[in-house]
C-alpha cells in the first residue's frame, strides 16, 4: 500500500530536489518541488515524505514517474492518499519537514543517473 511507504536513505539524493511547498487537505497533498539539476528530467524515481521536527516519520509516498521539470525549473504533484494522515492534520506547518529522495533520473537528453 501507499500509505506504508517506507523511505530508504541508503540509495538516495537527498538534494536533486528540493520541496518547496506543500499542503494536506485531509486524503489528499498537493507538494511542489525545485529541481537542481541542470538538464530537463522527464522521467523520475523518487519518493517524498514528512518528518516531525524530532525526526520521526510522519507520511510519505511516489512522485509520478513521468513527471517533467525544467532544468532548474518547478513542478506540482498532487495525491490522492487511501488513508487520512491525521498526524500530517493535526501537526503545526512548521512542525513538519518535507523531504525528496531521488533514486533515479533520466533527463530529456535520455542520460540516465542512478543513486546507489
Amino acid at each position: 500500500m501507499r500509505d506504508t511507504v517506507l523511505l530508504s536513505f541508503a540509495a538516495c539524493n537527498a538534494d536533486l530536489l528540493s520541496i518547496d511547498e506543500w499542503s494536506d487537505r485531509n486524503i489528499e497533498v498537493t507538494v511542489t518541488v525545485n529541481s537542481r539539476a541542470q538538464k530537463p528530467i522527464r522521467m523520475l524515481d523518487a519518493d517524498f515524505g514528512f518528518k516531525d521536527v524530532l525526526g520521526g516519520h510522519v507520511a510519505a509516498d511516489t512522485f509520478d514517474r513521468d513527471v517533467e521539470i525544467a532544468g532548474g525549473g518547478s513542478a506540482t504533484t498532487i495525491r490522492k492518499w487511501r488513508t487520512t494522515f491525521e498526524r500530517l492534520l493535526k501537526l503545526k506547518y512548521d512542525e513538519v519537514t518535507a523531504y525528496a529522495c531521488v533514486r533515479g533520473v533520466v533527463y530529456e537528453d535520455g542520460t540516465k543517473e542512478e543513486f546507489k
